[in-house]
């Protein structure tokens, strides 16, 4: 009698845990108006969004081919499949879909884990990669699903979901699903957009990320937009002027480093560039003076051996010019 009374006592427990785990990923009253910017639709449905039922375990291959098939690429869940799912985890993790959209000429950017940042990208036409946990902290069990759109006078959102190609969700019961799977959420972009919610700092990693395999053109569209939408941050004039240095527009990269330096004057990364942009264009004397700016005491490896390295150019490169030839002139 007492090893049930125990067991009794233990399954009350449990319970009594679990909802008020529950109860505390919950935000009582209505949801989603309250979360609804100025001039935002009540409801919205991205119809058009493609549908792959997934395959066994392979949730992963399925929910990133409907982003990226909602953003113009060619691909199926079984050419994804060999690209982020893991047989050993029978599943695929974050980090692998968030790399492959860059095989794919797409920017992959991760949201701000509330709900504000999911209704702005469904009402900008962009469809939203979330991961679920249907479990518990201890015993998860995760899942892949696309946010498609919601309905904020029923509090629903619309997902493309496993094998259901329209599925309804209360808020309430996605929030807390979110939730156990730490709001995990991204998007999918083409070369040129950026969130409507978006952090500067995480935008322009993830455009670095995106930059080291992505073409020039590429590259430029996804510098150029951060430049106009925060003409204030250095990085953003530098990942400019490295796209324009890779196209071969030498004087066009050394104008955005210029305007790196004008933000930032500390920046060495960007008198280095500029400096050897400079030193490209034939004008050694001018790339010598923004050397000289630069105190190698002061930066750290590997930007230390690459501003050596361009100063030894530099120098040997003012060396072979004669002293009475005047340095080119810089607009």
């Amino acid at each position: 009698m007492q090893k049930r009374a125990a067991g009794v006592a233990a399954r009350f427990a449990f319970l009594l845990a679990l909802t008020t785990l529950l109860s505390a990923c919950v935000v009582r009253g209505p949801f989603i108006p309250a979360n609804l910017a100025p001039g935002a639709r009540a409801s919205v449905e991205l119809g058009a969004t493609p549908f792959f039922p997934q395959k066994k375990y392979q949730c992963g291959p399925a929910a990133l081919a409907s982003v990226l098939v909602a953003s113009d690429v060619v691909t199926t869940p079984d050419a994804l499949t060999p690209v982020v799912y893991i047989p050993g985890r029978k599943g695929s993790l974050q980090v692998e879909m968030q790399a492959a959209p860059r095989k794919f000429g797409r920017l992959s950017y991760l949201l701000s884990p509330n709900m504000d940042s999911i209704l702005a990208e469904i009402n900008a036409g962009r469809p939203v990669l979330v991961l679920h946990n249907y479990g518990l902290p201890m015993l998860p069990k995760w899942h892949y699903a696309v946010v498609i759109g919601y309905d904020s006078a029923r509090d629903r959102f619309i997902l493309r979901s496993g094998l259901k190609q329209r599925d309804e969700w209360r808020v309430r019961t996605f929030m807390v699903a979110w939730h156990q799977a730490h709001r995990w959420a991204m998007v999918v972009l083409r070369p040129g957009e950026i969130p409507v919610i978006a952090d500067p700092r995480l935008y322009l990693q993830s455009a670095a990320d995106f930059e080291h395999g992505a073409s020039p053109e590429d590259a430029l569209l996804v510098f150029d937009a951060a430049v106009k939408r925060w003409p204030s941050e250095a990085v953003a004039w530098i990942g400019r002027g490295t796209a324009q240095y890779r196209a071969g527009k030498l004087a066009d990269a050394s104008q955005d480093y210029a305007a790196a330096l004008r933000v930032d004057g500390s920046n060495a990364g960007a008198r280095n560039n500029l400096a050897q942009t400079l030193l490209e264009q034939g004008c050694p004397r001018h790339a010598r003076e923004q050397l000289e700016s630069i105190d190698l005491a002061k930066i750290q490896s590997p930007l230390r051996e690459a501003v050596a390295d361009t100063r030894f150019h530099v120098d040997a490169a003012v060396a072979q010019t004669s002293a009475d030839k005047p340095d080119c002139l810089i607009p």
